[in-house]
C-alpha cells in the first residue's frame, strides 16, 4: 500500500512538471502575435503581388524579420518595405510589406513567412497562418484546330540554309597576341612618361590639399589663438612633410626635426609656436608663415626632382 502511495505521487509530480514545461512557452507565446498575407486574391504569373508580415510582442524581446536572402518559395523576392516600431504600454509593433512574383504555374500557391525571436541561447521561429494566392490563366484550353506533332505533315526543303560557322579561336588568339604586343610596346616607349604624370597630378593635388587645411587652421590661429588650433596647425605641417619626404615628422620633437633639418628660420619659428602653445601666449604670424614657405620650398623640390627623375 505504502508503495502505490508513493507511484501515485512520484506520478503527480511528473505529471505537473510536464504540464509545466508545456506552459511556460505557451505562455511566451501568447505575448506574441504573428499575421501575415496577401493584398490580393488572384495575380497573373510574373505580376508582381504584396505579403504583409506584422507582429506584436514584449519590447524587451529582439526580433528579426525576413530579408531578401530568405527563400520565399514558391515566390521570388523583389523589394520589401519597413514600418517604424510603435510601442504602447510595453507591447512593439513591426511590420513589412513584401513585393514577390512567381512563375511556378501552380493554380493555387501559398506562403506562411516566419518571426525569428532571438535570446542569447536560441532563436525561435513564430508562424502566421499560411495564405494562398490564385493564379489567373490566360489559356484553360487548347484550340479546337490544333494538332499533335505526331499528326503533323511532314515536309522536306532542300533549300540551302546557311549555318554559321563556330567560333574562331585562332583569329581571338591572334588578335589578343598583337594587342598585349602593342600595348607591351606602347609602355616601354611612354610608360615612364605616364607614371611621371600621375606622379605630378598626385603631388600637386596632395600639396593643395595641404594649402586648404593648414590655411584655414593658422586663419583660426591668428584670429583668436588657443593652444589647440596651434597644435593643429602643426600636426597638419608635420604631416604633409613626412608624406611627402618619407620621413618621421610627426614622432620627432621640435627639438629632434630642428635637428635633422637644419634651418634657422625654421628653428627660430618651431621654438615660437612652442613657446606660445606652452606658455598660452599667442605667438607671431610670422611664425606659421614661415613653416608654410618651406613646404612651398619642399614641394618645389620635390616637383623637379619627378620632372628630372
Amino acid at each position: 500500500m505504502m508503495c502505490r502511495m508513493m507511484f501515485k505521487s512520484f506520478r503527480l509530480s511528473l505529471f505537473t512538471l510536464v504540464l509545466f514545461s508545456i506552459y511556460q512557452p505557451f505562455c511566451n507565446a501568447q505575448e506574441i502575435k504573428v499575421s501575415g498575407g496577401f493584398l490580393k486574391d488572384s495575380i497573373h504569373i510574373g505580376e508582381p503581388v504584396a505579403y504583409y508580415l506584422a507582429a506584436s510582442y514584449p519590447k524587451t524581446l529582439t526580433v528579426l524579420f525576413p530579408d531578401s536572402v530568405f527563400s520565399f518559395i514558391p515566390f521570388e523576392f523583389t523589394k520589401k518595405i519597413f514600418y517604424p516600431t510603435v510601442t504602447t504600454k510595453g507591447i512593439s509593433s513591426d511590420s513589412v510589406i513584401y513585393y514577390l512574383n512567381t512563375f511556378e504555374i501552380e493554380t493555387v500557391q501559398y506562403l506562411s513567412l516566419p518571426i525569428f525571436v532571438t535570446s542569447a541561447r536560441d532563436c525561435t521561429a513564430y508562424m502566421p497562418v499560411a495564405d494562398s494566392v490564385y493564379l489567373i490563366e490566360l489559356v484553360t484550353t487548347p484550340p479546337s484546330d490544333s494538332v499533335s506533332a505526331q499528326a503533323l505533315p511532314l515536309k522536306t526543303n532542300t533549300v540551302y540554309q546557311r549555318v554559321f560557322s563556330e567560333f574562331n579561336y585562332i583569329i581571338t588568339v591572334i588578335a589578343v597576341g598583337a594587342f598585349l604586343i602593342l600595348s607591351t610596346i606602347l609602355w616601354i616607349v611612354f610608360g615612364k612618361r605616364i607614371l611621371k604624370y600621375f606622379k605630378v597630378k598626385r603631388l600637386k593635388k596632395s600639396h593643395l590639399k595641404f594649402l586648404h587645411s593648414f590655411t584655414t587652421t593658422f586663419q583660426q590661429v591668428s584670429a583668436l589663438f588657443s593652444p589647440e588650433k596651434a597644435e593643429d596647425a602643426i600636426s597638419i605641417w608635420k604631416k604633409y612633410l613626412e608624406q611627402l619626404e618619407q620621413k618621421p615628422y610627426t614622432k620627432l620633437t621640435t627639438l629632434e626635426t630642428i635637428q635633422m633639418i637644419p634651418d634657422e628660420k625654421l628653428g627660430t619659428s618651431l621654438h615660437m609656436i612652442d613657446r606660445a602653445i606652452y606658455g598660452n601666449q599667442p605667438t607671431l604670424i610670422n611664425a606659421f608663415q614661415e613653416l608654410k614657405q618651406f613646404a612651398e620650398d619642399r614641394f618645389s623640390k620635390k616637383l623637379e626632382e619627378i620632372k628630372n627623375g
